[in-house]
């Protein structure tokens, strides 16, 4: 008798937990917006242009990666500990979708209603941080004359953000979320070993 051995295409019985993935989006979505009002407020008062910089990178794309990966693996592990590329896929897909949504329209509403100068603050800051920055490297004055005409559009640009635009931003963002699945779902995919028997 010689025994031989098979990947399963799903892990035995792994199926997609909705549940699972939606408080788990519901809790990334809240963890989400909390960081993006943390960088707000942290960098209206910083005056290192690197770290004005990088803060969002750090904060709100390096965490936020971090926490995202554990709670994929959570999702795994509440499949038994074991799923196939595709239950990965829509199960992390829907846990990233959700708190995009959520951390979106919850930022959206804090600029805009609840602290209406929180982001002009902000943007102000960043012109002032990168114009010192700019005149101690000797950047040509062209350039620097370039970059403000840039950041002052976006001055202008606060409160007059249409809903078209926000859904437009979404879906942007959804897109990478989906490409950022699709990592997490490569990463995490683990698939069963069906042992078969067979008779010589």
């Amino acid at each position: 008798m010689a025994e031989s051995f098979n990947q399963s295409n799903v892990g035995f019985d792994a199926v997609i937990d909705k549940k699972k993935s939606i408080i788990y989006g519901v809790i990334l979505g809240i963890i989400s917006f909390i960081l993006g009002l943390v960088v707000l407020f942290v960098v209206k008062d910083l005056n290192s242009f690197w770290g004005v910089m990088s803060m969002s990178f750090i904060v709100n794309t390096g965490i936020f990666v971090v926490i995202s990966a554990l709670f994929a693996f959570s999702l795994r592990k509440a499949n038994g500990g074991y799923w196939n590329f595709s239950i990965a896929l829509k199960s992390i897909f829907m846990m990233l979708a959700i708190s995009t949504i959520i951390s979106t329209i919850g930022t959206q509403l804090y600029v805009n209603f609840i602290n209406p100068t929180l982001q002009e603050k902000v943007v102000t800051h960043t012109i002032n941080v990168t114009i010192e920055y700019m005149e101690k490297n000797n950047v040509p004055d062209e350039v620097i004359d370039s970059k403000i005409a840039e950041l002052e559009k976006q001055v202008d640009a606060i409160g007059k953000i249409t809903i078209g635009q926000v859904f437009k931003g979404l879906a942007i963002t959804l897109m990478f979320q989906f490409v950022f699945a699709l990592l997490l779902s490569a990463l995490t995919k683990r698939e069963k070993l069906i042992i078969k028997q067979e008779t010589n």
